[in-house]
């Protein structure tokens, strides 16, 4: 259990990055200053350079924590046949694209990549914010699969990278990167996504 200490520190954290998210996705990246986030956030200066040296820091912080949130709690591993890892499949897609194209995620997202090709250590951030954690769960959950004999998955990675990228097409193409983004995909075209990947994938 958390000591006191470690919960006001997690809580001061949280008010820092809450309130720069505000800022960065109302002004932009270089419209915030850390002025700016000091009286938002409501701490002093010296507080806030003490979690976070710089405005990057600041924006890669809030980036992870914004997917980890919103992005995935780690899908349920509680299938014992086919069919109950095909529905795992199919609620860990309509999750991941249901979050990722929310309107306030779009803008961070977009907001992030304006500065990622500037900035390698906001690149890195990005990838383990996003790509990494959805391939990361992805592995995961079909690690499980292979060794509960419901699928032959040699190679996990690759594995996953087949289902996460057909999955990330809608997210990419239909909200990123789309003047006016779509809703969501409907749970039949993600069923017949995750059927079109279990049929191509046992014994990869």
């Amino acid at each position: 259990m958390p000591t006191a200490a470690a919960r006001r520190k997690a809580e001061k954290r949280e008010q820092i990055t809450s309130a720069a998210r505000k800022l960065f996705l109302a002004q932009g990246f270089a419209g915030t200053s850390m002025d700016a986030v000091t009286a938002e956030a409501g701490v002093s200066k010296q507080t806030l350079y003490a979690y976070f040296p710089g405005k990057i820091d600041l924006l890669a912080a809030v980036l992870y924590e914004g997917m980890s949130q919103l992005v995935l709690h780690p899908p349920e591993h509680d299938f014992r046949t086919l069919d109950d890892l095909r529905e795992t499949l199919v609620e860990f897609s309509a999750r991941l694209t249901g979050s990722l194209l929310q309107p306030d995620t779009i803008a961070l997202v977009r907001l992030v990549l304006g500065e990622v090709f500037r900035v390698a250590e906001l690149r890195q951030a990005f990838r383990e914010a996003l790509p990494g954690q959805v391939l990361a769960q992805t592995q995961e959950l079909l690690r499980q699969a292979d060794a509960r004999g419901l699928l032959s998955i040699p190679d996990p990675e690759l594995a996953s990278r087949m289902f996460v990228g057909p999955v990330m097409t809608y997210v990419a193409l239909d909200g990123f990167l789309s003047a006016d983004p779509a809703p969501p995909p409907e749970r039949v075209e993600l069923a017949q996504l995750v059927d079109a990947f279990l049929t191509s994938v046992d014994g990869l």
